[in-house]
C-alpha cells in the first residue's frame, strides 16, 4: 500500500474531511455552550422564575392578559438570546460528534477497501511474476 493509494480513494478523503469538520464543530460547540450556559446562570433569578409562570385560567379578567403580554426586560431578553445561542451551539456540538463518528466509519471502510485492493494486486503480481520451470530432472520432455 502506497500513499497515492490512500489519497486516491474517495472514502478516505471524505472520511478525513468529515472528521476534521466534525471535530471543529464539536470543539466550538462545547466551548460556546459552556459560555452561554454561564451567561444564563448569571442572569437567572430563581425566585422570579417560579412566580412568572401563570396559566391562562389563573389570570385576572380585569387585568386583560397584561401579564402575559408584558415585554421582556433587558436582562430577560439577554438571557433569552443566550438560551437560543446555547441551543444552537449544543446542536452544533451534537452534529460535530455525529460527523466525527460517521467520518471514522467511512475512513475505516476506505482503508479496508485499499488494503483489499493491495492484497489482490499482490496475488496477481505473484502469479504472473513466478518463473515457469523449464524442466525438472527426470521429467519427460515435451515434444519439440
Amino acid at each position: 500500500m502506497k500513499l497515492p493509494d490512500i489519497y486516491a480513494d474517495w472514502r478516505i478523503v471524505i472520511g478525513l474531511g468529515l472528521i476534521m469538520l466534525g471535530a471543529a464543530n464539536w470543539i466550538i460547540g462545547v466551548e460556546r455552550t459552556q459560555i452561554y450556559s454561564r451567561i444564563i446562570v448569571a442572569h437567572q433569578q430563581p425566585s422570579a422564575a417560579a412566580t412568572d409562570y401563570r396559566s391562562f385560567d389563573e389570570l385576572d379578567e380585569n387585568a386583560g392578559g397584561a401579564a402575559v403580554l408584558e415585554p421582556l426586560t433587558a436582562e430577560q431578553r439577554q438571557a433569552s438570546y443566550a438560551t437560543a445561542r446555547m441551543d444552537f451551539y449544543h446542536a452544533a456540538f451534537l452534529a460535530g460528534r455525529a460527523m466525527v463518528l460517521f467520518g471514522l466509519l467511512v475512513t475505516l471502510l476506505g482503508f479496508i477497501s485499499v488494503i483489499q485492493q493491495d492484497s489482490r494486486r499482490a496475488f496477481r503480481r505473484s502469479d504472473t511474476d513466478a518463473p515457469i520451470p523449464r524442466g525438472l530432472p527426470g521429467a519427460p520432455r515435451a515434444p519439440q
